[in-house]
């Protein structure tokens, strides 16, 4: 694919409108319309007398192996549903990149327009061939806004009859193309024809709406819009499907789902692509900057790749939640049910812990009781080598602010500290300290962030390791873990 002139503006512009229309199309592909759905709900009937007029139907029956309809370079087709043909053309390609310009001759779907390509011109179009009317059994079925799902197959040019207009032409069958040559030596200007099909199948099943004895399109949900055409979304249910209604359903499905991952892929590489575009931009600032330069320029597409994912995942999941409101219900319910499990369970360990505790200390501890035990244990342990650094003290004063205390109270609490500490039986140990803070903080019912890191950075300076605190705290949560219920 040819690559844009860059500029520090374009990119600044190009870079963002290439990430939205990436995400808008994830977007709209993961709230597309189900064809699949839509056919798979649809009225099953033996004929076309027994549908309903206005109502959405399928109808299995036999089709016609010589359909047969015109083309414009060739005679006719028979035997095919629909015919695409692809014609392109071998010309130059303009790519410039910053100060660089390459040029390089290639088959194309047009002709560039640039100075080599000057006096180039196309005289071969690609299109969709059908004929006016399918029969499927006794239905007669509109051809207009037809759509199919199986699988397209190559026409050999061998098996087909140029009309007048490809004479005219000049075509001439070469391999699987019908060439048209401009006779220069370096070829170029030299078009190429190309025809794919969908054979007709002996049986196959029509999915669409009843009106007057025919089939025509449902375009209730019909899509519209650039980005709907890009990804292929029309709305419509109006398909001939090869096969049986199980057997149609089964493609029917395989197709939708293989459409879906391939606009995924492509959206998500858009986005990533966009991210890189206007990321470069910026870094554009930086490339003459010795060393910087170079390590800013390798790592934009990690970090194109670091926001450009998430990005895209994220713009995936909303639409695919979106256009599935019960899975999203039930991901809400599942949430809200773990909330109230944990908050549950959080309450019957704070009542176990709390009349624990209470029996220990006596008597019935108040908030403001066991905030003061709290601070005390977390005080004996900064003591624990019977002197109290600067950063212990930082940690004390700063737990005190925390909790609303002024500077008195948390001195004489510290001072409280150390005689317990110097007083205390020579049994008592650090591990003890440390788990009796560990349940004074956890008596509230949780552990929080702030408690956990001030509980670290104390033990740290006496010599316990994380793995060791974290298996301290998991063995005082097994402790007052509440009991199963039978």
């Amino acid at each position: 694919m040819a690559r844009k002139e860059k500029s520090r503006w374009g990119g600044i512009v190009i870079g963002p409108v290439v990430m939205l229309a990436a995400m808008a199309a994830l977007w709209c592909n993961e709230t597309r319309f189900d064809y699949y759905k839509a056919a798979a709900k649809t009225t099953e009937v033996g004929t076309a007398a027994d549908a309903k007029p206005g109502s959405n139907f399928s109808l299995t029956g036999s089709m016609d192996p010589e359909l047969t309809y015109s083309g414009k370079y060739v005679d006719s087709f028979t035997g095919y549903l629909i015919v695409a043909r692809s014609a392109q053309v071998y010309c130059w390609d303009r790519d410039k990149d910053d100060d660089q310009v390459r040029w390089s001759m290639k088959w194309m779907s047009s002709v560039e327009s640039n100075s080599r390509n000057s006096g180039i011109h196309q005289q071969c179009s690609s299109t969709s061939l059908h004929p006016s009317e399918y029969r499927v059994g006794e239905l007669p079925v509109d051809s207009q806004l037809i759509e199919f799902v199986d699988a397209y197959n190559p026409i050999s040019p061998s098996s087909l009859t140029l009309s007048q207009a490809g004479t005219n032409l000049r075509l001439q069958p070469q391999g699987e193309y019908f060439y048209l040559s401009k006779n220069r030596s370096d070829n170029l200007g030299d078009e190429r024809v190309r025809y794919t099909g969908i054979p007709v199948p002996a049986v196959a099943t029509y999915f669409g709406k009843s009106a007057a004895g025919r089939g025509v399109a449902d375009q209730s949900h019909r899509r519209r819009g650039f980005i709907n055409q890009i990804i292929q979304d029309s709305g419509n249910l109006h398909y001939i499907v090869a096969g049986d209604r199980q057997t149609a359903l089964a493609s029917m499905k395989s197709h939708i789902q293989r459409v879906k991952w391939i606009v995924r892929a492509i959206g998500t590489a858009a986005v990533v692509v966009g991210t890189l575009i206007l990321g470069s931009t910026f870094v554009g600032f930086l490339f003459h900057i010795p060393v910087i330069g170079p390590i800013a320029e390798s790592g934009m597409f990690l970090v194109a790749l670091l926001i450009g994912l998430p990005l895209a995942l994220l713009t995936i999941v909303s639409g695919y939640l979106a256009s599935h409101p019960f899975v999203l219900a039930a991901i809400v319910t599942g949430i809200a049910a773990l909330i109230y499990w944990i908050r549950k369970r959080g309450k019957a360990s704070q009542q176990i812990l709390k009349q624990d505790l209470d029996q220990q200390y006596g008597h019935q501890l108040s908030d403001e009781e066991l905030k003061d035990l709290e601070f005390l244990e977390l005080a004996q342990l900064a003591f624990s080598d019977a002197k109290l650094d600067t950063s212990e003290a930082k940690v004390l004063s700063q737990w005190a602010r925390k909790h609303g205390w002024d500077k008195a109270k948390c001195d004489a609490m510290i001072q409280r500290a150390k005689q317990n500490r110097g007083t205390e039986a020579a049994a008592e140990s650090n591990d003890d300290h440390l788990q009796n803070l560990i349940r004074l903080a956890m008596a509230d019912g949780s552990l929080s962030s702030y408690e956990i890191r001030t509980i670290r950075k104390v033990s740290r300076q006496i010599g316990y390791d994380d793995k060791t605190i974290r298996e301290m705290i998991d063995r005082v949560r097994r402790g007052i873990a509440p009991p199963t219920p039978a």
